[in-house]
């Protein structure tokens, strides 16, 4: 073997390393960022996951409040004292639950989410218009208005929904 031969060889051999080693960092960069992404659209799934089920538990308690105060309002005798007892504890659990609601609009405001941010500070400021309503505070009670409330809370919430699976990354 002589030197042009052996150099010859040396080089191919280098550049095949040369090429092998830079199809393998583009290679594995792409691998890097394609997991990244998978695990961010993950993350952001299970984010708004969650933020709709603690949305829910409030959605529940909503309704069972409604469900309360329409029977009630139906008697022919308006007893506002038995309302509020029969109401009091769905009322304590609203208020602990109404964290959750601040919570994720932060959460939602730190991922810019800001459209479903806003649906859910408004869902929150109906919950909570709606529950002074059964506290009888300002508005006279009538059943139209307590369907009208439910009504306006279920939309809201079904926005909120429509938003949020928006913003799940397909």
């Amino acid at each position: 073997m002589t030197l042009l031969e052996i150099l010859d060889t040396a080089i191919k051999i280098g550049l095949g390393a040369l090429i092998t080693g830079i199809i393998t960092y583009f290679n594995q960069k792409a691998n890097l960022k394609a997991q990244q992404n998978k695990e961010n659209k993950e993350f952001n799934r299970n984010l708004l996951t969650k933020i709709s089920s603690d949305i829910e538990e409030i959605n529940h308690l909503i309704l069972k409040i409604w469900a309360i105060f329409d029977f009630e309002i139906k008697k022919p005798v308006l007893d506002k004292e038995v309302i509020s007892d029969r109401l009091s504890p769905l009322r304590e659990n609203l208020f602990d639950d109404f964290n959750l609601l601040s919570k994720n609009e932060g959460l939602l405001l730190l991922y810019d989410y800001k459209d479903q941010q806003e649906i859910l500070r408004r869902y929150g400021e109906l919950v909570g218009a709606f529950n002074s309503y059964t506290c009888f505070r300002k508005e006279s009670v009538s059943i139209e208005k307590t369907a009208e409330y439910k009504a306006s809370i279920l939309e809201t919430r079904k926005q909120l929904y429509q938003s949020l699976n928006k913003a799940i990354p397909k």
